[in-house]
């Protein structure tokens, strides 16, 4: 076969030599693109002159189409890394090794290579070529589209058809350059939009070492409030799981304690991580007390911070030399180990924390001067306690009433006069505000948790109660079937520490949410975090080492099997079973054959078998799928031919004896049995 060169082959190469130059010139590699120009121009030349029959070209090898992976995927090891931003290599080198495919199946076109091939690898290295094409070569690319056009498409097509193809593609690249444009003019304002959009999406918000009074909004007002942030692998989860407990306030921003209880130092390893005990022993199971070891797994940055429920006596962490204990249990300290991280906490039944630990602090009843004003008259308003001397400022000239009817009364108070909202007129979402927060807050009489805890704890220290503000989750979501239970991010919630009559209570002032606020998970979600889950788990296993105990577990289980003789005695039996069971089915079978198989046709069988040996005898036999009746007839005739003498008469009867028979098994076999 013969190539037909014309004005559109022409084109053909041409086209194929702008995406190779434009190829090279955008990405800085330019005398590449002209070597594959020229390479192009050279194989165009013998396909359309000495070398025209598709027969002599050489064939097309997939080992070349191959192996030139090879030497690009070591170019892209040795690039540099371009921080912020997408390296040009990520384009330039499939653009490379497209061009290079097109050149191979360019080379052996009708022997091998394909030109769809060829319009296919060509066009994609010239759409490479235009990814941020330099000043002035934009014109260049658009030529070598018109030039495909003009190669590739069937012969007499109408020149209309051109030109609305011409343009279809000048108004997409006009709304490309448009968009482009756009982009440029407002890339600063989706840049904030995706900043903003990440650090929601990849930050618990509310549990900073330092956290603003709002901040706890983002997590019940954006796209991503359903996330789930914790799973706690306890079907019997705690209401609520604290996390921090701040202990100064000041213009709307809480601050963690200056000093902590106590430094933990690892007690003991389980695998690969280290066992953290309040107290000494207080994590190990005896005869006396009942001990949990609770797995629980943060999917988000949790600020170095352990989440665990009221009462641990302990936990676990791996990669962690130390932790730091606060007062009312807060653990901070797996900062050294990522961002999301995952630990365990112990649950005790009849354990008892030492009474240094749980002993109130001078942090505990710190207000600042500047909120006195707006305390004392929450208190006035509350009627939390009677006042001897109006005049007077100072909190010994007032008369308290007890303690526990001062929770009482500030939770009666918040029901009938507060009403709960994800939003504090005059406060936005970020908790921006001209005035002091607190000061807007009990204005406008609703808002969220924060609020309501602060506000609280603030005014309990102000009467000279114990009290911490203290962050966490609270109501997790336990699902049927599931075998952990989720916090998701609307989770989040404050509330409030009070030390009333020797002990720590937790006081949670805010009013319930209404219904609208409580939007359940869809059935998918729950399902597909299901998946979640135990896949999780399945590799928290395999990371935390605990598999080699199970491994060690089989193994020392299979030595004593093997050593056992009731293994042997086992297997002898089986294999008993095994050959009984096969010789009692082939008796079956061998049974059944005879039962199926009529007396008549056995012995039609033997007469068969019988004369067939007597003409083997003779040398006459009958053929692999050769019929009785034909081998009966090839037979007669073979002997009517030789002469009477050469065969002597005893044989010769013998063969006709055969012979008989052979044309009676014919005649009378397939009668009716």
């Amino acid at each position: 076969m013969m190539e037909k060169v014309d004005i559109r082959y022409v084109f053909k190469v041409l086209f194929l030599c702008i995406a190779s130059v434009m190829l090279g010139n955008t990405f800085d590699f330019l005398w590449l693109g002209l070597l594959f120009a020229l390479y192009f121009v050279v194989i165009g030349f013998l396909n359309a002159t000495s070398r025209r029959e598709f027969a002599k070209r050489p064939r097309y090898n997939k080992i070349f189409a191959y192996g030139a992976i090879v030497p690009l995927a070591l170019f892209w090891v040795v690039t540099p890394t371009v921080e912020n931003g997408v390296s040009p290599y990520l384009i330039f080198l499939p653009g490379i090794y497209l061009l290079y495919l097109a050149a191979l199946q360019e080379r052996s076109r009708g022997n091998g290579g394909f030109e769809a091939f060829v319009v296919f690898d060509g066009m994609a290295a010239l759409l490479f070529g235009m990814y941020m094409v330099p000043h002035g070569w934009g014109p260049v690319g658009l030529v070598g589209f018109v030039l495909a056009l003009c190669a590739y498409t069937r012969r007499g097509t109408s020149p209309y058809k051109y030109l609305i193809f011409i343009l279809v593609l000048a108004a997409l690249g006009g709304i490309s350059y448009g968009g482009w444009r756009y982009w440029k003019t407002q890339r600063y304002q989706y840049g904030a939009e995706m900043a903003e959009s990440y650090y929601l999406r990849e930050r618990i918000m509310g549990f900073d070492p330092a956290t603003s009074l709002g901040s706890f909004g983002s997590n019940y007002n954006s796209r991503y409030n359903d996330q789930v942030v914790l799973r706690v692998w306890d079907k019997r989860p705690s209401r609520y799981l604290k996390a921090v407990s701040y202990e100064k306030y000041v213009g709307g921003i809480w601050k963690l304690p200056t000093s902590y209880k106590k430094h933990l130092d690892p007690a003991y390893y389980q695998v690969d991580y280290a066992v953290f005990e309040v107290a000494d022993s207080l994590t190990l199971a005896s005869e006396t007390r009942e001990v949990e070891q609770v797995w629980v797994q943060s999917t988000l940055n949790n600020f170095g911070f352990v989440f665990a429920p009221y009462g641990a006596v302990g936990f676990s962490a791996k990669d962690v030399d130390s932790l730091s204990y606060y007062a009312g249990g807060m653990v901070q300290g797996l900062n050294g180990n990522g961002k999301r991280s995952d630990w365990y906490y112990f649950k005790c039944s009849g354990c008892k924390l030492p009474d240094s630990l749980l002993a109130p602090s001078e942090g505990d009843l710190l207000v600042v001067e500047r909120n006195r004003p707006l305390l004392d008259t929450v208190i006035a308003a509350m009627g939390l306690r009677d006042v001897v001397d109006s005049a007077a400022d100072s909190a010994t000239s007032l008369k308290p009433i007890p303690d526990s009817l001062v929770l009482q009364k500030m939770l009666d108070y918040y029901l009938s006069n507060f009403t709960y909202s994800l939003t504090v007129p005059g406060i936005s979402r970020w908790g921006r505000t001209k005035n002091d927060p607190l000061a807007v807050f009990w204005s406008a009489k609703q808002g969220f948790c924060e609020y309501y805890a602060t506000l609280s704890a603030l005014v309990l220290r102000r009467l000279g109660i114990p009290a911490r503000y203290v962050t966490g989750f609270a109501n997790p979501e336990v699902v049927e079937g599931l075998p952990y239970s989720i916090f998701r991010r609307n989770h989040s919630h404050a509330w409030v520490e009070a030390f009333v009559d020797n002990r720590w209570v937790i006081f949670d002032p805010t009013p319930p949410i209404l219904p609208q606020f409580a939007v359940a998970p869809s059935w998918w979600s729950v399902k597909w975090e299901g998946v979640r889950g135990r896949f999780a788990r399945v590799m928290h296993a395999l990371k935390e080492g605990e598999w080699r105990r199970v491994v060690d577990h089989w193994q020392n289980q299979s030595t004593a099997l093997l050593e056992s003789p009731i293994l042997y005695t086992v297997l002898v039996i089986l294999v008993v079973s095994f050959v009984g069971r096969k010789i009692r089915i082939a008796y079956r079978i061998r049974l059944k054959k005879r039962a199926t198989v009529s007396a008549k046709a056995l012995e039609w069988a033997k007469k068969l078998n019988a004369a067939e040996r007597a003409l083997a005898r003779l040398g006459y036999r009958r053929e692999t799928g050769e019929t009785v009746g034909h081998f009966a007839k090839r037979v007669e005739i073979v002997l009517s031919q030789v002469p009477a003498k050469a065969i002597p008469p005893k044989k010769m009867q013998k063969s006709k004896d055969a012979l008989a028979i052979l044309k009676d098994y014919e005649l009378n076999r397939w009668l009716e049995q």
